[in-house]
């Protein structure tokens, strides 16, 4: 008797085989158009990668979901108050404050291209290819609709709302006028900003501006001390901090001379995390297209994502006008 026949057998791993399906299926000669989930592994990779090529996602609160809507409650009173309990009942004119948004999912799609001869090479890993191209695809245009989505057909941007220089107001993001289109030079404009912002927002607060904004900022200096206000990071890894807070570099928002509606929003400072709400479905769906695109296969990647502001007050706009 052959022991080695007598062992009993070790089951296959299920995340290797939906792999093995995976490849089999980019690989694969067959004609027929079919969709297939991409498998829990790569497509865990294809978020988190994005995440960290996407800055305004990076600083959102994400939120995972298997509905095509995410519903999040809101409390509109900026007067929190707390206390001891008592016999007290809460009257229902304490809640009238707070009310609900409701985030819509919509899909987003990727459309990487390969040649015959790539998926013919044995040598390449043809999915970390495919991986590779629909993240970078899928970063580039999420980032983009998180500053400018019109909320139809894609998530709602935070830039696409009213910004407010006078007294705030509802639905409507808080903004000071740093100066004239084209430059930013008054240090005092950049100080008003950042007071702006509630103190409780301040410890989870960044400034997010493209480098064009931050080269203007880069020279500015204190009036009374005449020190920079900038000051680089020594240590990889570490954002570069603007008046003691970090700085997140994101080339999407708009260029100091880049007007719109006759202002210019370059700078914002905010805490996202308490501002802006993303939600979205884990699972990616691809589809082999062998036919539209010859002598190459497209390939149709798509996931739903949503996302849109929650809270204007945790959000304040440096605006630039004529």
């Amino acid at each position: 008797m052959n022991i080695r026949d007598e062992r009993p057998a070790i089951p296959a791993d299920p995340a290797s085989l939906d792999i093995k399906k995976f490849i089999a299926y980019l690989k694969g000669n067959r004609d027929e158009q079919e969709e297939m989930n991409i498998p829990t592994s790569i497509s865990t990779s294809i978020t988190d990668r994005i995440q960290s090529l996407c800055p305004i996602k990076a600083l959102s609160r994400v939120t995972y979901t298997t509905s095509d809507r995410l519903d999040v409650v809101v409390d509109f009173d900026e007067n929190e108050t707390s206390g001891w309990v008592t016999n007290e009942l809460i009257r229902n004119d304490e809640l009238a404050s707070i009310s609900k948004v409701s985030i819509h999912l919509h899909q987003l799609f990727a459309k990487p291209k390969v040649a015959h001869s790539l998926l013919d090479d044995h040598s390449i890993k043809v999915e970390e290819f495919i991986k590779d191209k629909i993240t970078i695809q899928m970063a580039a245009s999420e980032n983009k609709s998180f500053l400018y989505g019109d909320g139809v057909s894609q998530p709602k941007g935070i830039l696409t709302y009213e910004i407010s220089t006078d007294e705030p107001a509802p639905k409507a993001i808080q903004g000071i006028v740093g100066g004239n289109i084209g430059e930013i030079s008054d240090y005092s404009k950049i100080v008003e900003l950042m007071e702006l912002l509630p103190s409780k927002y301040l410890s989870g607060a960044t400034w997010i501006m493209s480098r064009n904004a931050a080269s203007h900022i880069r020279t500015i200096k204190d009036e009374t001390t005449r020190k920079f206000l900038w000051q680089n990071s020594i240590a990889h890894g570490v954002p570069d901090t603007l008046l003691g807070y970090p700085v997140v570099i994101c080339d999407d928002m708009p260029k100091v001379s880049e007007e719109k509606d006759d202002r210019s929003v370059p700078v914002l400072f905010a805490n996202l995390y308490e501002g802006y709400q993303i939600a979205e479905k884990p699972t990616i769906t691809i589809l082999k297209d062998p036919y539209n695109s010859k002598p190459f296969i497209e390939f149709y990647a798509t996931k739903r994502v949503g996302g849109d502001v929650v809270n204007f007050d945790a959000i304040k706009a440096l605006v630039l006008t004529k």
